[in-house]
């Protein structure tokens, strides 16, 4: 996948999961930056929260 260039810890693993539980393509909440960057393993991540939108997290297909 395009993503895989930026060589994400655990693959983004843990964000495809939370996405899948969420709807997969139908989740379309925004996500907001909640963290700098984080570096206190060296992984040079960031923490994004998503809010939940007012009409669920999934839209209709």
């Amino acid at each position: 996948p395009e993503f895989a260039r930026f060589r994400p810890e655990a693959g983004f693993g843990h964000y495809l999961m939370m996405a899948g539980a969420l709807g997969e393509r139908t989740w379309t909440a925004p996500g907001r930056l909640l963290s700098e960057y984080e570096n206190s393993a060296g992984t040079g991540q960031v923490h994004v929260w998503f809010d939940r939108p007012e009409h669920g997290w999934q839209v209709a297909r």
